[in-house]
Order: structure tokens, then sequence, then C-alpha cells
């Protein structure tokens, strides 16, 4: 009998540490999920809140000289509720599919409040014709013109 107990005994020691074990383990992952959630609705959010316009004249794209070379002038509006950093490091440029490399994007000014307006000025060598340029976001956010030369 007493053997009956001890083994009883044994048993449910041994069940209150699994059990106990278990629900650490569950803790422990439910924290790291709200914590993921947490990030992701951030994100969302940031994503939600950034928006921008080229709003240039499709037919009327202005040039200017830097130095030696040619520049297309785009202008771009945050019409986003946020602010969003305004730089060659954190934009990509795209003319035609093509990316266009950093040092070939001056920007001004360097953040881009909402209602803003900064200068975008692109150093490529375009043809007569149809083009499009493409700006993303360093979030992903990006807006496209179709302009023709």
């Amino acid at each position: 009998m007493a053997g009956e107990s001890a083994a009883h005994m044994i048993l449910f020691i041994a069940t209150i540490l699994i059990a106990s074990s278990v629900s650490a383990v569950m803790i422990v992952t439910m924290e790291k999920m709200s914590i993921e959630i947490k990030n992701q609705g951030e994100f969302i959010k940031e994503v939600l809140s950034t928006d921008f316009e080229i709003i240039n004249d499709p037919v009327n794209i202005p040039t200017k000289t830097i130095g030696t070379d040619t520049a297309y002038v785009f202008y771009i509006k945050n019409i986003g509720s946020t602010s969003f950093a305004f730089t060659n490091e954190t934009l990509t440029v795209l003319i035609d599919g093509q990316i266009v490399s950093k040092q070939n994007v001056i920007t001004d000014p360097s953040v881009l409040n909402p209602g803003d307006v900064g200068e975008l000025d692109v150093i490529v060598s375009l043809s007569s014709g149809n083009h499009r340029i493409t700006v993303i976001l360093e979030n992903g956010v990006s807006d496209s013109l179709d302009f023709t030369i």
C-alpha cells in the first residue's frame, strides 16, 4: 500500500511538472506572437499613412544641367499623413524598368512633410518617345508616371 501511494505521488508530481513546463512554453510563445503582431501592425500603419504622387505634366518634363549632364526634373508631392525621408539612399528610381544608380539621383529637400513638394533630378540619357518613371520609397510605397520626351 505504501508503495502504491508513493507511485501515485510520483505520478502526480510528474504530471504537475509537465503541465507547468507546457504552460511556460505556451506563455513564451504567446508573448513572441504578440510582439510580432504589434510590429506588423506598426509597419502596416506606416505604409498606409505614407503616400506620394509624381505631379509632373507628362508631356512637358523639365530638364536642367548639372555639371555637364542633363537631368530630368520630377516633382514629388507627399499626399500622405506622415513625413518620409527623401534622399537618393531611401529612394529607388526606375526609368523604363531599369534602376537608375544612386549617384544619378538628386533630391531636395531631404525630408518631405505632408503636403510638401520635393524635386527629384534624374540624370539619365533618354531617346525621344514614351517612357515610364517609377519611384519606390524604402517601405515599398511607390508611384509611377508615363511621360513623353
